[in-house]
């Protein structure tokens, strides 16, 4: 499988300016043509064994590129349960391609009836951000001003670094900001290796009956909401999904990258 390589994150770092502060990211309204790039390519000679559609950005076929995916999101996720509630429609998983810079991103959305989740990357000097294009259960269209997700760069050298700059960036109070460090979420239908930013000794003293605990500012722990960290790709996402299922299935994220060929490739 193809590493992600030195070159390769130096290139989409500097094309989506992730490792900058300040200011937010700016992007167009929402238009059809975004839409579209979800919308898979049906070639008129298809090299697809089943002579299937290929997705738009890296050609690969639609029936096959599931593949690439580590784990997905099966019909019998709680989220299909919870959509097919809200919408009174059939509802499943359909694997999607984004954008992403200069590469693209598969990630499985909920599809139900005519609607799809989709999502739309925006590139800033803060971090890149991925908000939400369409919802399979909101009958409007266009996406909401909140990102999803907030993707940083990350030291090859040390992957958590990065994160706990970014926590402790955001904290008024720099010496309990010293107290915090990157563990293990370890909360049960989280991706595996989701990772938050908490202070090891409030969380021993803390009791479980006082409710919910925050932790390491807007990039900690959150136990009210889905906020956490994963390292993949050779990046760090801050997921912020709230406290509803909002129709895409995080741990089917795979970025994919080009290598020195032109054949797309995982990036790990």
């Amino acid at each position: 499988m193809q590493t992600f390589s030195f070159s390769t994150l130096v290139g989409l770092t500097a094309a989506i300016a992730l490792t900058g502060c300040g200011q937010q990211p700016e992007r167009e309204p929402p238009a059809e043509a975004r839409v579209e790039t979800q919308i898979e390519q049906q070639s008129p000679e298809s090299m697809c064994p089943d002579d299937g559609p290929t997705f738009p950005i890296t050609g690969k076929c639609v029936g096959r590129a599931i593949n690439f995916i580590d784990m997905p999101a099966m019909n019998d996720h709680p989220d299909v349960a919870y959509f097919e509630q809200m919408t009174g429609d059939t509802c499943g998983w359909k694997l999607m391609e984004m954008p992403f810079a200069t590469d693209a991103l598969f990630y499985q959305g909920m599809v139900c009836g005519d609607r799809e989740t989709t999502l739309e990357f925006a590139a800033g000097a803060q971090a890149a951000e991925i908000y939400l294009a369409s919802s399979a259960y909101r009958a409007e269209t266009g996406y909401t001003e909140t990102p999803l997700i907030r993707v940083f760069s990350v030291n090859p050298d040390d992957v958590f670094a990065n994160i706990l700059f970014r926590a402790r960036e955001q904290m008024d109070d720099k010496d309990a900001a010293e107290a915090c460090t990157v563990v293990q979420a370890g909360v049960a239908g989280w991706p595996e290796g989701s990772l938050v930013v908490d202070n090891p000794a409030e969380a021993d003293a803390h009791d479980p009956n006082d409710g919910p605990r925050g932790a390491c500012g807007p990039y900690g722990l959150n136990q009210g909401e889905t906020n956490y960290w994963r390292i993949f790709g050779g990046f760090s996402w801050f997921f912020m999904l709230g406290q509803e299922p909002v129709g895409i299935a995080p741990e089917s994220f795979t970025l994919m990258v080009q290598d020195a060929s032109g054949e797309w490739t995982r990036a790990d």
